[in-house]
């Protein structure tokens, strides 16, 4: 056995060499689609002839609010790296600015006079950006561009392995030619996760079975009595394109980028476009998954066969929301013929290692199986005793083998960036590891060495013991920092807030007028050195005074603006300085049970109250919790001792987060509230004519 991992630790190096180009996408004078588009650019972009044209008589600062995604990569890998080839051409000579799926390539894209077949290569799928990696699309920025430019091609592909084992898809759906009635299942709901399961297809009809997702209508096709479909006789009363869903339901929960294989049959009483979406459960909304189609499902009257082979996005089950565009009208749906497939691949306890010095990649294929140590505890050992250049200093920990995507969309994460090797003859427990399941994750070892790992699966822990290797450094506690800059976030008034609907169907007034307005139009975030694991205890501490009395609720963040959960409880600012000292644990999951794998920032909405006001932040700690407090001192602080890199403000509805650079505060330059009065302090609307009164000056409205 000991040769066998010798030889495959040895093949790891030599992997890389064996590759074939996968073509992904390409688009040739033939665009239909665009990814998604910011206000400002859908005035901007349009599809000319197969050709995508921009236009822009003016300049928008800044640049970003003029951004859109060009038609993305249906079938991703979470950290794979792609080559991007575009044709352009413009009026003047500019660089655009671009990045692919969050990361920083491409970059600046130039436009010049002529046309001209620009390749970026090394653009990384970020595993850790959970809004991006589930587009893999290009996005492009371009506010101060002033002029035309147009794409006429964009291909976009990458590099697998050409020695992968051949795929065998297995059938996951029972039920899903809708030939069996569902019997006793026809009354369960989709939260009974005791029987859900055993649902493929459920249905929601708007203002019938209290609008909740249940057991999707079989009848007869008609005009084929042998046959029989699943069907969504969608009402002409709705206001959201949600109100009429249709689902197909997995038998178990899919990891997030798990291959998966889609067909179906499907067809509608007029011709239609509905858009397409993740979830959990039927109706907990997951993602934007589109399942191949950025545009949405186009149905006709006559039946249309669709197939997916690509990843899934975590999650139960797909939905249709059938009312995207029937402009009110009731329409009938039809279902048949739908399979959900997985891979089929080994199933166990497997370890592929990798080394960021000498050059050994991950070999997911030959992955190396688990071994029963006894009393429960599994163990493998990673590199080869007496051969440096098998040493290993990175693993990733799955449960499956046999595709690079299956591999990585099972794998576990250790609850700790600073490991330590485990000591047998300790009693004292250090060493000792939690582990969770979350997708692509990779386990950092403290050096490069052979080492072997145990598995104790029903504890759900995990150690490592360095056989050989470099010296381990161990990490030394530090001195809680204190960030020294002064944080000064000028918030602006905000309209009235918008108003809901409540469950029942009855208006939600959140204020008297009912604007548009939302207690984060105004934000300030704070972000952490690194992304955060989940469960990770942290301490956040600073001192805090606003002009006015007012409150602030928080979030657990991505990067700042992409929500995720709550974070620390809420609070009120006073004209009076106080001081805030809290525990902060990072949440492992959202508030739809998924995975949080990417939370880096906590964001404090600014705009409870209605009216300006000037919040001060200043002294900010933020560190983790750990044994050494108490002596002043922690494993990691996560915010700079200078600077402002950490701290990110929003200021005004439609604005995204930004950083200033070149000051010593967050401090924004100042906007201007929207709200006009006339002489009487009647707010009134844009069209109004008169004297009316904005930002406490006068003006005359024509």
């Amino acid at each position: 056995m000991k040769k066998m991992f010798t030889l495959l630790a040895l093949l790891t190096c030599f992997l890389g060499a064996n590759a074939k180009e996968v073509v992904d996408l390409e688009i040739d004078n033939n665009f239909t689609s665009l990814g998604w588009q910011s206000e400002s650019a859908k005035a901007r972009v349009s599809i000319q002839d197969g050709i995508i044209c921009f236009h822009s008589e003016e300049a928008v600062d800044p640049f970003y609010d003029v951004q859109f995604q060009l038609p993305g990569v249906p079938s991703f890998d979470r950290d794979g790296i792609y080559t991007i080839t575009l044709k352009i051409k413009g009026t003047v000579a500019q660089n655009l600015h671009s990045s692919f799926s969050g990361g920083a390539a491409p970059g600046d894209i130039p436009v010049t006079s002529e046309w001209q077949t620009l390749t970026f290569e090394n653009c990384v799928n970020d595993p850790n950006n959970q809004y991006w990696a589930n587009s893999a699309a290009l996005l492009i920025q371009c506010g101060d561009y002033v002029g035309d430019w147009q794409i006429s091609y964009l291909k976009i592909t990458h590099e697998e392995r050409d020695n992968q084992r051949p795929k065998e898809w297995i059938p996951l759906l029972e039920n899903g030619d809708a030939e069996q009635p569902w019997g006793d299942l026809a009354n369960i709901g989709p939260l009974d996760a005791d029987n859900n399961y055993k649902v493929c297809a459920w249905g929601k009809v708007y203002g019938q079975d209290n609008s909740d997702p249940v057991p999707a209508k079989i009848e007869v096709e008609e005009g084929n009595p042998s046959n029989h479909v699943f069907v969504v006789h969608s009402t002409e009363t709705f206001e959201n394109p949600w109100d009429n869903q249709f689902w197909i339901m997995a038998p178990r929960e899919l990891k997030d980028g798990e291959p998966i294989k889609v067909t179906l049959r499907y067809k509608a009483s007029t011709d239609i476009t509905v858009s397409i979406q993740g979830h959990d459960f039927p109706s907990q909304y997951r993602n934007n998954f589109n399942l191949g189609l950025p545009n949405g499902m186009n149905f006709t009257t006559e039946w249309q066969e669709h197939t997916f082979e690509g990843t899934w996005q975590g999650g139960w089950s797909i939905v249709w929301n059938l009312n995207s565009s029937s402009n009110g009208a009731p329409v009938d749906f039809y279902f048949d013929d739908i399979t959900l497939s997985e891979l089929k691949v080994d199933h166990g306890w497997f370890v592929a290692s990798s080394s960021t010095t000498n050059g050994i990649a991950y070999d997911y294929d030959n992955a190396i199986e688990f071994e029963e140590f006894g009393d429960g505890i599994l163990t493998a050992t990673v590199g080869t005793q007496g051969k440096p250049d098998t040493w290993v200093n990175e693993l990733m920990i799955s449960t499956v083998r046999g595709f690079d995507n299956s591999f990585k969309s099972n794998t576990i994460a250790v609850a700790s960036t600073n490991i330590v090797p485990f000591d047998p003859e300790s009693e004292d427990g250090k060493g000792i590891y939690n582990y969770t399941e979350q997708s692509n994750k990779k386990i950092a070892l403290p050096a490069a060495g052979v080492w072997q790992i145990y598995l104790f699966t029903g504890t759900k822990q995990i150690a490592f013991v360095q056989i050989e290797g470099d010296a381990v450094v161990v990490k030394e506690p530090v001195d809680i920092i204190t960030n020294k800059e002064v944080l000064v976030i000028e918030g602006v008034e905000r309209d009235d807030l918008s108003d809901g609907t409540n469950q029942d169907g009855t208006p939600n007034v959140r204020e008297e007028e009912g604007g548009t307005g939302e207690t984060w139009d105004n934000q300030f975030f704070i972000v952490a050195n690194r992304v955060l694991q989940p469960n990770e205890e942290t301490v956040l501490e600073f001192d805090y005074v606003a002009t006015t009395e007012a409150g602030t609720t928080t979030g657990t963040h991505a990067s700042p603006g992409d929500y995720r959960k709550n974070a620390i409880p809420d609070f009120t600012f006073t004209t009076e300085e106080q001081h805030l000292k809290v525990d902060y644990t990072v949440p492992a999951a959202d508030w739809s049970n998924n995975p949080i794998t990417d939370a880096q920032s906590i964001a404090f909405d600014l705009a409870m109250i209605k009216g300006a006001c000037t919040y001060t932040i200043k002294n900010v700690k933020w560190y983790l919790k750990d044994e050494n407090n108490e002596g002043g001192k922690t494993m990691e602080n996560l915010v700079k001792e200078t600077g402002t890199d950490n701290f990110y403000i929003k200021i005004g509805a439609g604005t995204s987060p930004y950083t200033p650079s070149g000051i010593s505060s967050v401090v924004n330059e100042k906007k201007t509230s929207t709200v006009t009065y006339n002489l009487a302090g009647q707010r009134v609307t844009k069209g109004y004519k008169g004297i009316v009164i904005k930002n406490g000056a006068k003006y005359i409205a024509k």
